[in-house]
């Protein structure tokens, strides 16, 4: 059954992955952003305010995204959160009941901690935050939309996040595709009921807080750092050959589960293998992306040669 994809920006968004990406940097690796920033946030942080991310022990609003997706007001921080606090609580269990089994019985309590918090981490954070980095993610998106008109919704997401497959299941009805900048390399993806949220890493927003030169830089970087290991150089082999799940690959490399995953990893978020999902977050199989390898030399070329 084929999905709907809904192209859809907000910077809400991205007030909400930033202060996810803050309060959990010690569990998510291998992203651009990584201890410096997290140490320069924390400075510009008023103590208190950053003692309480540290201390969070307060369950926040899952699946709030599902929620900025169904708000049609004002396309402000301010605006959203403003909404979101009026909202009763069983305004927003009828919001999100079509789509997530189990929802805690105090919404009005999380509703409140979760306005606090993004309130506090907009004021003293977000606000401040390059806008041009913003206008990238609305331009992404915008190039996403006029992208929709010739490529399928499937081949659409694989460009969108290098590399990741949504595969047609008759669980998934709608997928949201929304460009991301704080967990950029990696791509941020959620299954609910009938619906996926699909955050992608947008490479126009590296280059424009990096540099055009910088943000080439480091896709460069992640791709040959993928290449210059010999498991990884044997998972490309047999991917040519056929695709393959995790446990073959696991089984390919004799190593343990944590360090094959690594590897499966490295060259997913380099973009040389493809991830097959079939209504799961974990994928199915993986599959090389030829292309992607036959004009690595190019690409190579390209940037020594200052080409645009």
């Amino acid at each position: 059954m084929r999905y709907q994809l809904v192209i859809d920006f907000s910077p809400v968004y991205e007030l909400i992955n930033s202060l996810y990406k803050f309060i959990h940097h010690k569990q998510v690796k291998n992203l651009f952003l990584q201890d410096d920033w997290f140490q320069e946030t924390q400075q510009k942080l008023d103590p208190q305010f950053a003692r309480q991310l540290a201390d969070e022990r307060y369950e926040v609003l899952h699946r709030i995204n599902l929620l900025v997706w169904q708000y049609k007001g004002d396309q402000t921080a301010d605006a959203f959160l403003t909404w979101l606090q009026n909202q009763p609580a069983g305004d927003i269990y009828e919001l999100l009941s079509p789509w997530v089994d189990s929802i805690p019985g105090n919404l009005g309590e999380i509703r409140d901690r979760m306005v606090y918090l993004l309130a506090k981490w907009n004021e003293q954070y977000f606000q401040k935050m390059d806008s041009n980095i913003l206008h990238s993610l609305e331009n992404d998106a915008e190039e996403k939309e006029r992208l929709l008109t010739t490529l399928s919704p499937i081949d659409l997401i694989e460009e969108a996040t290098n590399g990741l497959r949504l595969e047609e299941t008759e669980k998934v009805k709608t997928v949201i595709l929304t460009p991301q900048y704080h967990y950029y390399p990696a791509t941020i993806l959620d299954f609910h009921e009938n619906i996926c949220t699909c955050l992608y890493p947008s490479m126009r927003a590296m280059k424009v807080a990096n540099g055009e030169v910088g943000g080439k830089m480091y896709s460069l970087v992640a791709i040959t750092q993928a290449l210059a290991d010999s498991n990884r150089l044997k998972i490309l082999r047999v991917l040519n050959q056929y695709p393959a799940n995790f446990a073959e690959i696991h089984k390919l490399l004799g190593l343990a589960k944590s360090t094959t995953n690594y590897h499966i990893s490295t060259l997913r978020r380099a973009g040389l293998i493809r991830a097959h999902h079939f209504g799961r977050s974990t994928a199915q199989k993986y599959s090389l992306r030829t292309s992607k390898i036959e004009k690595l030399g190019e690409q190579i070329m390209a940037f020594i040669k200052g080409e645009k």
